[in-house]
Formats: C-alpha cells, structure tokens, sequence
C-alpha cells in the first residue's frame, strides 16, 4: 500500500509497529523529524478503513503548518 500510495516502501521499524499495532498492542514510536512515524499510524488506520473496521481510530499527527516549516529549511 505504501507503494501506491505513497511511493516507496516502508521501512522494518514501521512494518514491526504496524504489526504490533494491529496484535492489539500498545505502539510508541520515536524517530527524528522526518523518519516516517505519521506514516504507521497512518496506513493502520487506511487499512482499517479498507477492512470495512466499524470502529473509531484517531491518529495525532504535526500540524501542516508544522510540517511545512520543517521541510523549509
């Protein structure tokens, strides 16, 4: 998904939180600026949407603005 999606392929750390996450774990990622922590949270909660989930998820991400400032540099 993250291929098409996205365009590159995730990394071992994401795959191993994304697994995690869907065994029912609890997940805390920490990375630098930029390494791809939105993203795992992110893709569970697309495939979610995809499985037909009936459940809510909230995923807490940097405001764009944020991101933004952090890309000028």
């Amino acid at each position: 998904a993250t291929e098409k999606i996205f365009g590159y392929a995730p990394r071992e750390w994401q795959l191993r939180a994304m697994q995690r996450i869907l065994e029912g774990h609890d997940v805390m990622t920490v990375a630098g600026t930029g390494a791809g922590k939105s993203l795992v949270f992110a893709l569970v909660a697309i495939a979610a949407a995809l499985a037909g989930f009936d459940g809510l998820i909230i995923v807490v991400s940097p405001l764009k603005a944020l991101q933004n400032d952090q890309v000028s540099f």
